[in-house]
């Protein structure tokens, strides 16, 4: 018989891995995607994510990266490009998705964030971010687009990521066309690179920052109240030395021991 200890200890494990192994979701594949084929399928770790995006990289691994998996298809006269970024969690899939979208155009709404332009359609559900990228910017390939969207989007589960965990009253629709999520001073730059000198010292924190009429107003989660707290000081201490914009005073309301609220005029 075995000991009770050891018989504690191996369900503890297996416990732990069952845990493990369902907070990890699963990469959507299209190898059932209908009428297309698969030229090249490639996957890349936190290791050799370098060797994909030399320069971009450490944006990725600043908001907290998992796993790249970059496929190229044909269906029909189109080629298609679908790269899907499993991130760590649906804040840094948001995250990734806000410093990337550019000059989004309009065209049927079918995931709470995405962007489309004539070369990339963007989205991001859950911990993934997906870009899809076509080579003509044809009608035909916007169409491919649009269904490899929905059928990848139908294979997530985890739910969108949800401003409320920022803002308790939500941000309204128009607000969240522009809003950017950061994690760091990559993301800062890449995103708003004007709070670079503001909120550049900053570590441990995640931020949403949105615009309202002339404010800009950054809620800052941080992980623990010691860095929320730093950073507070070393704020406050910089006002109004070389931190205005538009030669106003930023307000500082603590929302809680690891939650502020910046409000920028």
């Amino acid at each position: 018989m075995l000991p009770k200890a050891f018989v504690f200890s191996f369900i503890q494990t297996l416990i732990t891995v069952s845990v493990v192994s369902q907070s990890v979701a699963s990469i959507p594949s299209l190898s059932g995607f209908g009428g297309s084929e698969i030229t090249l399928s490639r996957t890349f770790s936190e290791s050799s994510l370098y060797g994909y995006i030399n320069g971009g990289a450490e944006l990725y691994l600043e908001y907290g990266f998992d796993t790249l998996v970059v496929t190229e298809l044909t269906s029909g006269d189109s080629d298609i490009r679908v790269e899907i970024y499993r991130m760590k969690d649906k804040e840094a899939a948001f995250g990734i998705f806000s410093v990337s979208r550019f000059r989004c155009n309009g065209g049927p709404k079918l995931t709470d964030h995405m962007c489309r332009s004539a070369y990339q359609l963007q989205f991001c559900m859950g911990p993934f971010y997906v870009s899809i990228v076509n080579d003509t910017g044809s009608e035909a390939d916007l169409r491919v687009s649009n269904e490899v969207t929905r059928y990848l989007l139908g294979q997530i589960v985890d739910p969108p990521f949800n401003p409320a965990e920022f803002f308790a009253t939500g941000v309204n629709d128009e607000a969240m066309k522009s809003a950017v999520l950061v994690r760091g001073p990559l993301g800062l730059y890449n995103g708003i690179p004007t709070l670079s000198d503001i909120m550049g010292e900053a570590t441990g924190y995640s931020a949403l920052i949105v615009r309202e009429e002339s404010k800009t107003i950054a809620s800052m989660r941080f992980v623990s109240d010691t860095l929320a707290t730093r950073f507070t000081e070393l704020f406050r201490q910089r006002i109004p030395a070389d931190s205005l914009i538009n030669g106003n005073d930023p307000a500082v309301s603590v929302v809680s021991s690891q939650h502020i609220v910046l409000t920028l005029e």
